[in-house]
């Protein structure tokens, strides 16, 4: 039997991972069993998971620091139970603070290891690569540009392209997703992408049903999807709900966020992977984020590239406007919604770059992944 240990440490995560542990049953020719950390998606392929996903759902330099103790206790137990059960192969999916920490170890004790999703050396921090090269056997890489970074240092890397590129398809009609949800053809769907983390719902939720307010009054027949991905970010932004006067229509979404994005005029998205998901379904959208001020004062000393948007750091260009930190306001956010949907030349322009950017990342994803770690763990059984 073939044994595979997985570590992903956030909703994104776990998505790429559950794809990616599709195609391994597929392109292995044998029974396979799976072990690690990982959320619903990962488990319902069958993942069994030795802890909760959110434990390592952390971001940000306060934030990181407040969960330090649990994080640190975790991975010496991570560490002892994966060098006690002895997986073929180790592939941590992001997460890159505690999965190379872990990798490096297991690579010591002559156990493969190959991580998914490289971190952003290109955009600050690249000296790391030397601590991945000694950690990691393999980079699977999503971007295009990522490879050959790491086969300049002499690196094996693939491309494998993004899964959710192949997942999505290139023309969507958003009334079969309408009709899916049960929402209203005839009315204009805004959805408003909080984030996965409760971090990040706890901090832009005021500032986003402010913003929805504004936009209700402008935007006539209009209503907002709020899609989450776990419960408890579903009732952080309920909480909210009860504390504000919301006076507009809206509906909360549970575990259904492509649906939603597939059946929406208009995106209001956090910067993060879920940018990226609604520039491939095609949504005219912006892109919003806040984090601590001190955590803010320490990326901008850091920080190398111009943008924090996925799609806009693909095309090394801002093709979705950014609002962030202090210029994420509700006045700011709802004026430009409510302009864009006016704008539909501007919309078309969106569009016509987000159909770009999903030919460019389309590739043969997660079966190419599947195949080059089923090759790893040959060459390692050869050695």
């Amino acid at each position: 039997m073939l044994k595979i240990a997985l570590i992903a440490g956030e909703a994104s995560g776990d998505m790429l991972a559950a794809s990616l542990i599709a195609a391994l049953k597929v392109s292995y020719n044998g029974p396979i069993e799976l072990v690690g950390i990982g959320g619903t998606r990962m488990q319902a392929e069958g993942l069994k998971s030795w802890h909760k996903l959110e434990t390592l759902s952390v971001m940000g330099y306060v934030e990181v620091i407040k969960s330090l103790p649990q994080l640190i206790k975790l991975r010496y137990q991570v560490l002892h139970q994966l060098l006690e059960y002895k997986p073929d192969i180790f592939i941590g999916v992001d997460a890159p603070d505690f999965n190379f920490f872990l990798e490096q170890r297991l690579k010591n004790h002559g156990i493969k290891t190959v991580h998914y999703i490289s971190p952003t050396i290109w955009a600050w921090r690249y000296s790391r690569i030397h601590k991945i090269k000694k950690s990691t056997d393999l980079m699977l890489c999503i971007f295009p540009f990522e490879e050959a970074i790491y086969q300049k240092e002499q690196m094996a890397a693939k491309f494998i392209g993004h899964s959710m590129a192949n997942e999505i398809e290139m023309d969507i009609d958003s009334a079969v997703y309408r009709n899916k949800l049960n929402l209203p053809l005839e009315q204009t769907l805004i959805c408003v992408l909080s984030g996965s983390r409760e971090r990040e719902v706890k901090s832009l939720a005021r500032v986003l049903i402010n913003t929805c307010s504004l936009i209700k009054n402008k935007i006539p027949n209009c209503a907002f999807l709020f899609p989450f991905v776990t419960e408890r970010t579903l009732q952080i932004m309920e909480q909210e709900f009860k504390l504000n006067k919301v006076d507009f229509t809206y509906h909360f979404l549970l575990n259904n966020t492509r649906e939603a994005l597939k059946s929406c005029d208009l995106v209001i998205a956090k910067s993060g992977t879920v940018s990226l998901e609604a520039a491939l379904c095609k949504k005219p959208m912006l892109i919003c984020y806040k984090v601590n001020r001190f955590t803010a004062w320490l990326l901008r000393k850091r920080i190398t590239i111009k943008y924090v948007g996925q799609p806009n750091i693909i095309a090394n260009r801002e093709i979705v406007k950014e609002f962030l930190q202090d210029e994420a306001t509700p006045k700011r956010l709802s004026q430009y919604i409510i302009n864009l949907y006016h704008d539909k030349e501007q919309q078309a322009a969106m569009i016509k770059e987000f159909y770009a950017l999903h030919q460019q990342l389309r590739s043969g994803a997660q079966v190419d992944g599947a195949q080059a770690i089923l090759n790893l763990i040959q060459d390692g059984r050869q050695c």
